[in-house]
């Protein structure tokens, strides 16, 4: 398999999946919009929210803010539509339930723009549900190529909710396997932070979605291959 290292080809846009949190998603854009003068191309994709929550993002538009609204297909389902929807070539996935303290996106793409990596995130964390575990940057804030993206066919749709991301970064982690290049690379200390499990554990039926989507991943990195 032929890989070639990241190289540098310019626009960015963040994307925001959210679903009936307007409030969170507001003050994540409005506190990065504080703290960097650069104003960064955001795009807030809607999962089936209520009418009344769709109307508070609108609100939030600009030239800048694009919302798209999508019907409930889940988390992952969502993701795939943004990356569709948008013509950067570096993207930048970002839970609502962050905050910022500072400027941190440029500092997050410069391994990228630089050939270092092929996913940059803000800190690892440990899957446990591997035998071995593996440290994946973490879900809530990580930046790829689009062409790395579109290489490993996005993410996996079927995983609707849960374990999409670290399917993700497997794949990215096998696919650079032939290439000195590191897969990625964590950029440690910069200004932003996550409030764990503030969104996905407030949806209904959370439990069985996580169930479902566990089974699923697990099968396919579980079992020989």
């Amino acid at each position: 398999m032929s890989v070639r290292s990241p190289v540098d080809s310019g626009t960015v846009v963040i994307i925001i999946p959210q679903y009936n949190q307007p409030a969170l998603t507001i003050q994540a854009i409005q506190s990065l919009r504080q703290v960097d003068p650069v104003r960064w191309p955001i795009l807030v994709v809607d999962n089936g929210s209520s009418h009344e929550s769709v109307r508070q993002l609108h609100d939030l538009c600009d030239s800048n803010v694009q919302v798209l609204s999508l019907p409930q297909a889940g988390l992952t389902s969502a993701w795939n539509a943004a990356v569709q929807h948008v013509r950067a070539d570096h993207l930048i996935f970002l839970n609502n339930d962050t905050t910022s303290g500072g400027p941190w996106v440029e500092s997050l793409l410069a391994p990228l723009r630089h050939g270092l990596a092929f996913v940059t995130g803000v800190a690892l964390r440990r899957e446990s549900q591997l035998d071995p575990p593996v440290d994946l940057p973490a879900g809530w804030c990580f930046a790829v190529r689009r062409e790395t993206f579109e290489s490993v066919r996005g993410f996996d749709a079927a995983l609707q909710l849960y374990f999409s991301d670290t399917d993700f970064l497997i794949r990215v982690r096998d696919y650079c396997a032939s290439v000195t290049t590191p897969a990625w690379a964590v950029v440690a200390g910069l200004s932003i932070s996550h409030i764990a499990h503030a969104t996905a554990h407030r949806l209904p039926h959370q439990r069985a979605l996580w169930l479902a989507d566990r089974e699923r991943f697990l099968i396919r990195w579980r079992e020989p291959r």
